[in-house]
């Protein structure tokens, strides 16, 4: 999640890169951001990479997820099943947990919380349930009417056990897909751009910033119709590569729980490549700094 350290090199070797991603879709709406002027973002190049099967959606007996999959909370109809996979892991890896400290009936401290995402998956699909983990949630279900997602781990790192875990039902089930069915493209783009007083803001799809001025982008995942991807569907998990020739912006977090924007501050005139991978598709915004026009 955290940026790669800024490379030097040729402005020449830096534009093939953004080329080579290049794409031409259409551009769509901008994502919710911090109120300031706002123009409609461009799209941002793209490349779309074949992903290869997943292992879930070639085991689950029941077929694929609906990518247009309806989510929303209900009573849970696995909770069950999900905790008794909890309590299995405990018994087969008790060296998964510290079994000293708990946070509640049965929540253990977890020592390994890929394993521990991993081994419930395991538990639920030998129990004859289709599961499948992004290691933040465990998707489960038992059919072909409806899917139902939980977290089952607490920000202090204990196993989150009962119905505090459950998230939401998804119908029809909402998993397994192959990012194929889900992403077309990654737009990377300005939602939001602010300057000083006297300075006037460019256009969102111009991805151009005056020294001085901050950019908010925001890298969303885009069907093939040119909808946002339902997030639900996509996970958290995004990993974003970033270069320059010297210093022509700062390129930081925009929030911890927020790993989809960034915020880009203009330094010194030059360009700059901010790019953004989701699900093996990758998405770029080749940028410009412009000197102050004041």
């Amino acid at each position: 999640m955290r940026l790669r350290k800024a490379r030097t090199g040729s402005l020449a070797a830096l534009v093939a890169t953004a080329l080579s991603c290049s794409g031409g879709s259409p551009p769509s709406a901008p994502a919710p951001g911090p109120s300031a002027t706002v123009a409609a973002p461009s799209p941002s190049p793209t490349t779309a990479p074949s992903a290869p099967a997943s292992p879930a959606a070639a085991a689950c007996k029941y077929g694929k997820g609906d990518p247009d999959t309806f989510c929303a909370r209900r009573n849970p109809a696995l909770l069950g099943d999900v905790d008794a996979a909890i309590e299995r892991l405990v018994q087969q890896h008790p060296d998964y947990f510290i079994l000293t400290d708990q946070n509640g009936p049965g929540g253990y401290k977890v020592l390994k919380p890929t394993e521990y995402h991993q081994g419930v998956v395991s538990n639920l699909q030998s129990a004859g349930f289709c599961a499948e983990t992004d290691t933040l949630t465990v998707a489960v279900r038992n059919g072909i009417d409806f899917s139902e997602d939980y977290d089952i781990l607490l920000g202090t790192g204990h196993a989150r056990r009962g119905g505090g875990s459950y998230r939401q039902t998804c119908t029809p089930p909402s998993f397994p897909l192959e990012a194929a069915d889900l992403i077309s493209y990654i737009r990377v783009a300005f939602y939001s751009i602010r300057c000083p007083d006297g300075i006037p803001v460019p256009r969102n799809a111009e991805d151009k910033l005056p020294v001085g001025c901050t950019g908010f982008v925001t890298a969303t995942p885009k069907t093939k119709d040119n909808l946002d991807v339902k997030p639900g569907l996509i996970g958290t998990q995004i990993d974003w590569s970033f270069e320059q020739e010297g210093e022509h912006v700062r390129v930081n977090d925009f929030a911890d729980d927020v790993p989809f924007n960034k915020i880009v501050t203009a330094v010194n005139p030059g360009h700059w490549l901010l790019c953004a991978t989701v699900k093996a598709f990758r998405g770029c915004q080749f940028g410009e700094v412009v000197p102050d026009p004041r």
